[in-house]
């Protein structure tokens, strides 16, 4: 007797309640757009002392960094200083504090700011460095420690994800309760700079990464309710329900009804809520998504455009030459050559 072995494989069209499979879309999210976390600088600042950044073109052009998109952050490794961002708002950091900037937004550190800040840029020498590089600078008064860095990102598409984050992320990682793991991160990159040897600045790449993932969730779990955004949404049970269908199957011909009739509640409501909290409504963001798909595609493999077309969700190569260029200034052709 002939035995077969059959793998039985559910879709949403074979599912008979219409609930999507669970699925990682914060994990989607950050393997299109691919982060690399790095450690440039260990800063010994001396009182009284101000620091002005960069923006972050102009710093991702002075590291000679390969993209222009770097998200900034500094970790407080001994005593306290302020940070005042771009729109005036100050905020006091102390020991196991972490500041992240994700959109690149110059700002300003210091042990006080009724001060002149001096640039950065100023106070280093010309890049690049083989490890992060000590500075020491300041009047000579009370110490503090930093651990300065950045996260780079590929610019894709940008993705609204990144676009709706707020403009300065704070996370008191020595004084969350209920970020353990964040903690301890932290932690391994304050003695990993410290003690820098073999292997470390590999160490610190994956360390960094891990520490801004770490930051995401947690930010997503202390949200307060009226809170919108991506990290908002990704909390929300009717949203969040919806990016699940899209992210499962996103060449399917999704409409709003269908989702709204998926999730179970009406079209309005559905695309009201979803544009509330993503900032874009539901088939704009189904089509940046399909997107970026293709721009990975494009760059990681030599799929023909025909193909890469039909596998994201469009009828033609055409329909997706028009939507390509339309959203990115260039035919897809034209950008993967010079991506290449």
């Amino acid at each position: 007797m002939t035995q077969t072995l059959q793998f039985l494989t559910e879709t949403p069209e074979s599912r008979s309640d219409l609930r999507p499979l669970p699925r990682d879309i914060l994990s989607d999210i950050l393997r299109i757009i691919r982060f690399s976390g790095a450690i440039t600088l260990r800063p010994e600042l001396s009182a009284p002392w101000a620091l002005q950044s960069l923006p972050h073109a102009d710093f991702a052009d002075a590291l000679q960094a390969p993209t222009k998109h770097l998200l900034p952050f500094h970790i407080i490794v001994k005593g306290n200083c302020w940070v005042q961002a771009n729109d005036g708002t100050r905020t006091l950091l102390s020991q196991g504090d972490i500041i992240i900037f994700p959109h690149g937004d110059s700002h300003i550190l210091g042990d006080r700011l009724d001060q002149e800040a001096v640039l950065v840029s100023r106070l280093l020498p010309e890049p690049p460095w083989t490890e992060p590089l000590l500075m020491k600078y300041g009047g000579g008064g009370e110490v503090s420690k930093l651990v300065c860095g950045f996260l780079q990102c590929e610019k894709m598409l940008m993705h609204p994800f990144l676009k709706t984050l707020p403009t300065l992320i704070h996370v008191r990682a020595f004084a969350e309760p209920t970020a353990p793991l964040l903690e301890t991160g932290v932690r391994y990159i304050i003695q990993e700079t410290d003690s820098f040897r073999s292997g470390s600045m590999c160490s610190l790449t994956r360390l960094v990464e891990l520490m801004f993932i770490e930051i995401l969730r947690n930010s997503m779990q202390n949200l307060p309710a009226h809170e919108v955004g991506w990290l908002a949404a990704l909390k929300d049970p009717i949203v969040r329900q919806a990016l699940e269908w899209i992210h499962a199957d996103p060449a399917h011909p999704w409409t709003v009804s269908e989702l709204a009739t998926r999730i179970g509640m009406s079209r309005s409501a559905l695309a009201t809520r979803f544009t509330q909290l993503v900032r874009q409504s539901p088939m704009k963001y189904l089509t940046y998504w399909r997107l970026q798909l293709a721009s990975r595609q494009l760059q990681d493999t030599d799929d023909s455009i025909a193909k890469i077309a039909i596998q994201v969700g469009y009828e033609s190569e055409a329909a997706f030459n028009r939507a390509f260029k339309r959203h990115v200034g260039v035919p897809p052709g034209v950008w993967r050559d010079q991506k290449g």
